[in-house]
């Protein structure tokens, strides 16, 4: 068993708890703190805890446990198990014990079985190092508690009842004196102007003339930084952290776990909803597109078609088509002449209407088309001559088919895309 050899800091506490039957968790418990996960620490009040020095012979560390805890169980009234104990070491054969009375504690252990949180550690008014050297008197409602602090180390204490206690604190500050006292603190939690408070200030400075004191009259449940105290209950503090959590805490937790997967399933929904929306407006954009590529596709074709067109009409260029037609009508006698169609395809076909005044002039104009050396067949279609006697003077209608050795022109290929 570790036993402090010097006053150890506390942790730093949200929230100081009173024990006792006028204590903070006696009686119906405020809900802000039950609901409350802020550290909080244990406070017993002042003269409720029992104080005690022990001696043991000097032992190891492993007998010393069993020495102190025979000489505890001989040093109080009731058994060792009705409190909760702590020591601290006052010299090599010294130590003293601090023990709480577990009744203390009931309402501590429902609170944190209802809750499930446990305290950070049990803080004892009487062990706090407010005064490293000097006297620290407890003004109690009905009692005087003298504490001599020396080195840090709480050394020795002693308990005076009211009825005479001014008589046997001067008695006991004057035989101070030998020990050349410095300072005395008056630690009085219930208020500072009482008539008691004022009675034993009086009784000190009747006995030591001079002496610095100082009155502390703020409430045990204040909390503070830097606090240093002789005992803090560590192991009774450990046993309490591994309590299981209350229903109440386990079911919050398993509220909490469903808000938290509620949040994320939502979450996921409005995802999927703004993929959907993103889909939607990609398929938009698709079908627009699709619609924007076959109309250029068709575009495009119209551009392949005129582009044929003017390699057709730049071909009927190149290959002198127009020459072929001069020479044509150059052939043709001075009573022939051309009416009506005039077509030219590119197989080499060349269709043409014409009027003469007589059938002769037909025949000699066929003629003379055999003879031409790029006309491979002539063939006279059709031959029209009007019965009535105004159309008579108009001349013979006909229509001639020429076929040529080659076609007029060839088409030129198509530069690759």
């Amino acid at each position: 068993m570790a036993v402090a050899t010097k006053a150890q800091r506390l942790a730093r506490a949200g929230r100081l708890l009173l024990l006792g039957p006028l204590g903070d968790l006696a009686g119906e418990l405020d809900s802000g703190l039950k609901r409350s996960r802020r550290r909080y620490a244990l406070v017993v009040p002042p003269g409720g805890t029992v104080l005690r020095r022990l001696s043991i012979p000097p032992v190891g560390r492993r007998e010393r446990a069993q020495a102190l805890r025979l000489a505890a169980e001989a040093s109080l009234s009731d058994q060792l198990d009705a409190y909760l104990v702590d020591y601290w070491r006052i010299d090599r054969e010294h130590f003293g014990m601090a023990a709480v009375p577990r009744n203390l504690l009931s309402g501590y252990q429902a609170f944190a079985a209802e809750t499930g949180h446990a305290a950070t550690h049990i803080q004892v008014p009487e062990l706090i190092v407010d005064l490293k050297d000097g006297l620290v008197l407890w003004l109690l409602t009905d009692a005087v508690m003298v504490c001599d602090w020396r080195a840090g180390v709480l050394t020795d204490w002693q308990v005076m009842p009211r009825a005479n206690g001014s008589l046997a604190l001067e008695h006991l500050l004057t035989r101070a004196t030998t020990r050349e006292v410095q300072r005395i603190l008056l630690c009085a939690p219930d208020g500072r102007n009482s008539a008691w408070v004022q009675e034993v200030a009086g009784t000190c400075e009747r006995a030591l003339p001079g002496i610095a004191l100082k009155l502390l009259h703020r409430p045990v449940t204040t909390t503070r930084t830097g606090i240093r105290a002789l005992c803090a209950f560590d192991s009774f503090v450990k046993e309490q952290a591994n309590r299981p959590a209350s229903a109440a805490r386990r079911r919050a937790a398993a509220l909490s776990t469903l808000l938290v997967l509620a949040a994320i399933g939502c979450f996921l929904y409005l995802q999927l909803r703004d993929l959907e929306s993103q889909a939607a407006r990609a398929e938009h954009t698709a079908s627009l597109l699709k619609m924007q590529a076959a109309r250029s596709s068709r575009v495009a074709d119209r551009v392949r078609k005129l582009t044929a067109q003017v390699r057709a009409v730049r071909a009927l260029d190149n290959n002198s088509v127009v020459a072929l037609l001069d020479e044509v009508a150059a052939l043709m006698p001075a009573t022939v002449r051309l009416a009506g169609m005039l077509q030219i395809d590119r197989r080499g076909v060349l269709s043409l209407d014409g009027l003469a005044e007589k059938e002769q002039d037909i025949a000699t104009f066929v003629g003379e088309l055999n003879r031409h050396p790029q006309v491979r067949q002539v063939r006279l279609q059709s031959v029209t001559a009007s019965r009535r006697a105004q159309d008579k003077d108009q001349g013979v209608r006909f229509r001639l088919r020429l076929r040529l050795d080659t076609p007029l022109w060839q088409s030129e290929p198509e530069e690759a895309s």
